[in-house]
């Protein structure tokens, strides 16, 4: 997909890449049958920090230029706080837009020219957390040497100035995700970050990556040009053209499943940001012939898609802003048919954990294109020591608790194709 080749505090180079650092020391998702034992987690909110969305401030010609009355305060409703978009130095409209959304603690990921980095970033300083190289280069012809030179001279360009040299570098994502990357080849002394292009092209968030290749594989390749550095997904996502045949789509409903899984699944792998292409429907297209235009979060009227509302919800639930703390470990056991049973644990600053949890299976039949009615399962969560309370959240629904149980010994949930949250509150040591 194409982006424009075409809280409001700064960090410093080195304190944002430690962040990154610490967010890839990770606890994979395990299976539902592992023993006891307790795991370590990260923070809830480092999950919240890892979302971001694709957006095109300066198309006109869109939806995008309702930016006042529709694309800000759907924004603001949603509670990303992560854009990535492009420009050219002459849209100073488009950095106003930056600028503003900095106000709302939105910040960016910007696709620039090398030659106009600096004065962009300058001008947009609150707004931006990192730069970008060139999108999808592989999609030129003999694009390899030309794509090794740009990135270089991007990141000269930002490391030679003393006012722009903090601020990160990625490198650029390729539309190829089987071989290009190893194409490309490694660049560690251009870079601050690695980058990937994984989309699941219709099926479910944890199997494929695009051109045919697993997730994992896809990974791999991005690795091979960035090494050990931190890793990001500038682009992801599902569009809504389920007639679409090359890149096939899924139904409103399948997405609102799929793209909560998606988003944990990246952050699972140790992916630091994950931005979903894209935010808004770009331009009207009633008889569906063109999936460009279906990959939005809201509708081109700006009317929110059921994924958006499945997401907003997430947010809202996990959210947990604050400076970084130290948490507790948390044990449990998960009883019943576990098979295809995915999760993931999150700790919280009040002590408390989210334990996601969803069934990693298809939502959608790509062979008839309807969606698929999942039979939900029984589980019960066995904590390992005592709890104070639990509350039982279904994002997709409501981002309000459904119910509460006061010292639970065990959980009885019924998991389906999307995310289900427990927050658990251990009880107080008694001599406390």
């Amino acid at each position: 997909m194409s982006v424009n080749s075409r809280w409001s505090m700064v960090l410093t180079r080195s304190a944002w890449l430690a962040i990154l650092a610490a967010q890839v020391m990770a606890t994979k998702m395990t299976s539902a049958s592992d023993g006891p034992s307790a795991r370590p987690t990260r923070a809830a909110d480092a999950f919240v920090d890892s979302i971001g969305v694709n957006t095109h401030l300066g198309y006109s010609d869109t939806i995008y230029r309702r930016y006042d009355d529709v694309i800000r305060p759907r924004l603001a409703e949603l509670g990303v706080r992560h854009i990535r978009d492009g420009l050219r130095a002459d849209r100073k409209d488009v950095i106003r837009k930056l600028n503003d959304l900095a106000t709302l603690s939105i910040r960016s990921d910007l696709l620039l020219e090398p030659e106009e980095a600096v004065r962009i970033v300058k001008a947009a300083r609150g707004s931006v957390l990192t730069v970008e190289g060139q999108n999808e280069p592989d999609t030129h012809p003999n694009w390899e040497p030309k794509a090794r030179a740009r990135q270089a001279a991007l990141y000269q360009a930002l490391k030679g100035d003393a006012e722009t040299a903090t601020i990160p570098v990625l490198v650029s994502g390729m539309a190829n995700t089987r071989d290009a990357p190893g194409r490309l080849g490694p660049l560690g002394e251009a870079l601050d970050l690695g980058n990937t292009h994984c989309y699941p092209g219709g099926l479910a968030p944890a199997g494929s990556g695009g051109w045919g290749i697993s997730l994992t594989r896809a990974l791999d390749e991005a690795r091979k040009v960035c090494g050990a550095k931190a890793l990001v997904a500038t682009e992801t996502g599902y569009h809504n053209r389920t007639a679409e045949r090359g890149h096939p789509g899924v139904s409103e409903a399948a997405a609102a499943k799929y793209i909560p899984r998606l988003l944990l699944e990246y952050f699972d792998r140790g992916v630091v940001r994950t931005y979903l292409y894209e935010f808004a429907d770009e331009r009207p297209d009633p008889e569906m012939r063109d999936m460009e235009q279906h990959f939005g979060l809201i509708h081109v009227d700006g009317t929110p898609k059921p994924a958006f509302v499945a997401l907003r919800n997430l947010i809202a639930v996990l959210r947990d802003p604050g400076p970084a703390f130290e948490s507790n470990r948390f044990a449990f056991t998960l009883e019943g048919k576990t098979k295809d049973i995915r999760h993931v644990l999150l700790a919280r600053r009040d002590g408390a954990f989210d334990l996601v949890i969803w069934l990693e299976v298809p939502s959608f039949d790509m062979k008839t294109r309807q969606d698929l009615a999942v039979e939900p399962r029984e589980l019960t969560v066995v904590p390992g020591s005592r709890l104070a309370q639990a509350q039982v959240y279904h994002p997709g629904q409501a981002p309000q608790p459904m119910s509460r149980l006061d010292a639970p010994r065990t959980i009885h949930v019924r998991v389906s194709d999307e995310p289900l949250v427990i927050r658990v509150t251990p009880a107080r040591d008694r001599r406390d």
